[in-house]
C-alpha cells in the first residue's frame, strides 16, 4: 500500500521513477512490479532497488540514488532519521522533496462522546498492523467523567486479541517486523513501568517466541516526559490520561513534537469542528479513525514531515507548475514611440 501511494501518481503524472522499499519489507514491491506494473509500463519507467542493511553494495547505491541530481523529486515514507538523510540529501541540489515521517496521534474522546464507538475506534487506532502505522493514535485521551467505563469497553477488546501467525484464522493480531523492533517495543514498555510513571491495565499475553510477537498494551497515566508517551514506538502500545475541559485535551495532544493524525470523539459537531481546527496536525478525523479513501490527502505537519499523499494533492507533488503567457503575432505595446 504505502509503495502505491507512491507509484500511481508517479505513473499518473508521467514520470520514470525508482522504487527503494525498506529491506525489512521489499517482497510484495517485487512481486508488483514484477507481475502488475513493469509488464504494463514502457522500458526503464519503472524501476525497483532493494537491498539493505547499510553495509552492502545496494544499500550505498540507494544513497547514490538519493544524492544523484538526476531524480527531480524524492518521496520518502518512514522515520525522522531516514527522512533527514533524504532531505540532506536533496539540499545539495535543491530539490523538490516530500516526507511523510512519524507520529504520535491522540484520540480525544469528549464528555459527550459513544463510548463504544470511541473503544472500538481506539482499539482499531493502536492494533491494526500491530501498531505499525504512523498515523496510530498511540494516545487515548479521555474526559475524566467517561475514563473508568470507557477503559472497561477497551479493554475487554485488547484483552481478546489473539496475538499468533497471521497465516492461522484465529490470530486477530500477527508479528512485528523484526526481532530489533519487538526488543524496542518490550522495552518501552518496561521503561514505562519503571520509571515513567504509568500502570499497566491491560492482561499480560504470553506470545510465541519464536516469531516477532509482542502483547498488546494498555498504559494508564505515563507522566509528560515517559518516552512511551512522547516518541512512537510503532508498536500495539496505548497511553491512557485523563482530560478536564476540551482545551486541556487539545493542548495535551498538541504538545508534541509530531503532528501527523488525530481523532476527535463527540455528540455535538460544533465542538468536534472547533476541536479539529485547534489540532495541529495534517488528518483530523471527527467520530472516526483511520479512515482513508484514494481521493483523500495525507500529510503531516511539525516533525511529522511535509507534502501530501492521495488525492489531487499527492498527484501534485509529481507535477511541475509552468506559467505560459502568449501574445498574439506582431503584438506590442507601443510603450517607446520612434
Amino acid at each position: 500500500m504505502q509503495a502505491v501511494l507512491k507509484v500511481a501518481p508517479a505513473v499518473a503524472a508521467g514520470c520514470p521513477l525508482v522504487l527503494k522499499p525498506s529491506p525489512l519489507a521489499s517482497l510484495t514491491c517485487v512481486k508488483f512490479f514484477a507481475e502488475l506494473l513493469g509488464p504494463c509500463a514502457p522500458r526503464a519507467a519503472v524501476n525497483l532497488l532493494t537491498g539493505g542493511p547499510p553495509s552492502t553494495p545496494a544499500a550505498r547505491a540507494t544513497e547514490a540514488l538519493t544524492r544523484d541530481p538526476r531524480v527531480a523529486l524524492a518521496s520518502f515514507t518512514g522515520s525522522g532519521t531516514g527522512g533527514r538523510a533524504v532531505l540532506e540529501a536533496s539540499a545539495a541540489n535543491l530539490r523538490p522533496t516530500s516526507l511523510e515521517l512519524g507520529g504520535k496521534g491522540a484520540l480525544l474522546v469528549l464528555d459527550d462522546a459513544d463510548v463504544d464507538a470511541a473503544a472500538d475506534f481506539a482499539a482499531l487506532g493502536i492494533l491494526q498492523c500491530s501498531g505499525q502505522v504512523c498515523s496510530a493514535t498511540s494516545r487515548l485521551l479521555v474526559h475524566e467523567s467517561l475514563e473508568e467505563a470507557l477503559l472497561e469497553k477497551l479493554l475487554a477488546k485488547v484483552d481478546a486479541v489473539v496475538v499468533g501467525d497471521p497465516l492461522d484464522e484465529a490470530s486477530t493480531m500477527g508479528p512485528v517486523v523484526s526481532e530489533a523492533q519487538r526488543a524496542k517495543i518490550e522495552d518501552a514498555v518496561a521503561a514505562a513501568l519503571s520509571t515513567g510513571g504509568a500502570e499497566l491495565v491491560s492482561k499480560p499475553v504470553d506470545v510465541d517466541e519464536r516469531g516477532y510477537y509482542v502483547a498488546p498494551a494498555v498504559l494508564r497515566n505515563p507522566r509528560d516526559d515517559a518516552p512511551a508517551w512522547t516518541e512512537e514506538i510503532f508498536g500495539p502500545v496505548l497511553c491512557v490520561r485523563p482530560f478536564r475541559d476540551d482545551a486541556e485535551a487539545v493542548a495535551a495532544a498538541n504538545a508534541s513534537p509530531y503532528g501527523l493524525a488525530h481523532a476527535v470523539f463527540t455528540a455535538d459537531r460544533r465542538r468536534g469542528d472547533a476541536a479539529a481546527a485547534g489540532l495541529d496536525a495534517g488528518v483530523v478525523w471527527v467520530n472516526n479513525n483511520q479512515l482513508l479513501w484514494p481521493s483523500t490527502p495525507f500529510g503531516g505537519a511539525k516533525r511529522s514531515g511535509f507534502g501530501w499523499e492521495g488525492g489531487e494533492a499527492g498527484l501534485e507533488e509529481y507535477q511541475q507548475r509552468k506559467t505560459v503567457i502568449s501574445a498574439p503575432h506582431g503584438w506590442h505595446m507601443g510603450c517607446y514611440p520612434g
